[in-house]
């Protein structure tokens, strides 16, 4: 369960907080926003300015409203995105090493483990220190969770939720976007056990892509009438993180052959369109350059070209040993 999340980023925009009934769930939280937060108290989530080598202390009230007492677990995950373009914040996926290599969860502390009275309310005390200065968004979430004893059924329930927690350092300039890139496709079995040809995106850069409109079309080149398309609408993607976008096969068999694909992405921020050449074979796809592609569309006439090549060199190769042995049999001839 997240809770505070909310518009991450929005910070014009309201957001409301809805926290849990006291029947419900284990303790009840509410974050203590500062007042230098960006956008506003409303927000429901910590939205941060931070400057090199600063440490910054925030504060989530947690309340207990059983009648027992309660060990609340706290943990920092960095946000990561969902296949589809959602915004993760629990720590459902590992995150990409490779473009997020200095982690925001790397400059939060939370205490592992609070014990709360029942009836009784306290302070979790995050902190956050910085050393270097950053460029971008670093986008965190507080993680904090407990268990619920059920005496009815004797059953534990455990419940979690998640704070949002960004942190902003120097603003990135247009300039310096590395923008939206796709490394790898492939195909498989979704989550959900559904055949699909999956386009693997990176968002290199240090910021949200908000409200973004995802569409893929796959082109057979040789059969017009024989393509794959999937559109993603107001998806939402984390800084520096990797996902899934997937063109569903919806039980049609995969055709082989080669395709053009053209994959554009419209959000807040900015406007891509990605061109790839795409090899599908019977149960694989791959990116290929424009040479191989170039190559595959024709590789009959290239084989039947260099086949005759061979052949001509062949028979002029022929013709000059020919040539030479007559002139070596002649100068034997006459030498006698």
């Amino acid at each position: 369960m997240t809770l505070g999340v909310g518009q991450v980023q929005a910070a014009k925009k309201k957001s409301t907080i809805k926290l849990p009934t006291a029947n419900k769930a284990t303790f009840m939280l509410m974050p203590e926003l500062p007042k230098d937060n960006i956008g506003g108290k409303q927000l429901g989530y910590f939205n941060l300015h931070v400057k090199p080598n600063q440490t910054k202390t925030v504060r989530i009230k947690v309340y207990n409203p059983t009648e027992h007492t309660i060990n609340i677990y706290g943990q920092v995950k960095d946000a990561t995105t969902n296949d589809k373009a959602t915004v993760d914040y629990l720590g459902s996926h590992p995150i990409n090493r490779q473009l997020l290599k200095q982690p925001g969860s790397q400059l939060v502390t939370v205490p592992k483990k609070t014990s709360l009275p029942a009836g009784a309310t306290k302070r979790i005390v995050i902190k956050i220190k910085t050393n270097d200065s950053f460029k971008g968004t670093k986008a965190t979430a507080i993680n904090l969770s407990a268990n619920q004893f059920n005496q009815k059924s004797a059953v534990k329930n455990a419940y979690r939720y998640a704070i949002g927690l960004i942190l902003n350092g120097q603003v990135v300039k247009k300039s310096d976007y590395d923008h939206l890139k796709s490394p790898s496709i492939k195909t498989r079995f979704t989550k959900a056990n559904k055949a699909a040809i999956s386009i693997k995106l990176n968002n290199p850069d240090p910021m949200y892509l908000e409200k973004a409109k995802i569409k893929v079309k796959l082109q057979n080149q040789k059969w017009q009438f024989i393509q794959y398309t999937t559109t993603v609408k107001n998806g939402k993607i984390a800084p520096k993180t990797s996902f899934y976008v997937d063109l569903l096969l919806g039980g049609k068999r995969l055709v082989p052959g080669t395709y053009n694909m053209i994959l554009t992405m419209h959000s807040n921020q900015y406007s891509k369109t990605l061109r790839k050449e795409v090899l599908i074979t019977a149960s694989q796809a791959k990116y290929i350059n424009s040479l191989n592609a170039a190559y595959l569309r024709n590789r009959n006439w290239i084989l039947g070209g260099i086949a005759g090549v061979l052949v001509i060199i062949g028979g002029i190769l022929i013709r000059v040993y020919r040539v030479r042995r007559r002139k070596r049999d002649l100068h034997a001839k006459n030498g006698k």
